[in-house]
């Protein structure tokens, strides 16, 4: 008897290659604590410093790569920058331009060569707003921080995570149907993750206090 082989989505296939690191991310030492009751400000500030660092340089990547008509994926509802700026902001950071706030190494530049890699980039960070869900619920109830006050960034879409992450795993499904696509995608979700692991490391010695993220 023989058994026909279900190939397995575009989804799947990312989140069983970047398994350890997403593992790896979740144990950072700026993260690991972040759904428990005595995590401490000064890390969810330095965290915020560093995603409005990794998600400025991603989201310009992002840019380019459909200015140049590598996709047809719409990225305009989904900005985080914006999100994180306010966050900082609420938190009494309104500049992370400022040399303070400057990560201790430039943030690499990023580039994609193609759809795949692009949309490898594209499923790291929206699959992050899925676990933000997470985080946002204990945020609120631990810190009493919500979407105006300090966790826009991790509130997210909100009631939309759901049909927002389904319209980009269709959209991602249908993209990456070939070998070739998808390992150019894996290759680009592991980068991902690298560079957000790499960015969140410069502030690891430097969140002693909220005017040192």
């Amino acid at each position: 008897m023989s058994f026909l082989s279900v190939p397995i989505s575009a989804r799947q296939y990312l989140r069983d290659g970047t398994h350890a690191e997403h593992v790896r991310l979740n144990r950072h030492p700026l993260l690991s604590g972040i759904t428990r009751p005595g995590y401490e400000p000064a890390s969810y500030q330095a965290v915020l410093t560093a995603y409005f660092h990794f998600y400025r340089e991603i989201e310009m990547a992002i840019d380019r790569a459909l200015a140049a008509g590598l996709s047809s994926f719409t990225y305009d509802a989904r900005r985080k920058l914006p999100w994180i700026a306010s966050d900082l902001a609420h938190f009494g950071i309104p500049d992370p331009e400022a040399a303070i706030c400057l990560p201790g190494s430039p943030v690499v530049q990023l580039g994609f060569a193609d759809e795949g890699e692009l949309l490898g980039a594209l499923y790291t960070i929206e699959g992050s707003s899925l676990g933000g869900q997470v985080i946002s619920r204990h945020l609120a109830e631990q810190h009493g921080l919500t979407a105006s006050t300090g966790a826009r960034f991790f509130h997210g879409y909100g009631e939309r995570t759901m049909p927002f992450w389904g319209e980009f795993e269709q959209f991602m499904n249908a993209a990456l149907e070939h070998d070739a696509a998808r390992q150019r995608a894996l290759a680009a979700a592991k980068s991902t993750f690298a560079m957000m692991e790499s960015v969140l490391d410069e502030y690891v010695v430097r969140n002693q206090s909220p005017s040192s993220p």
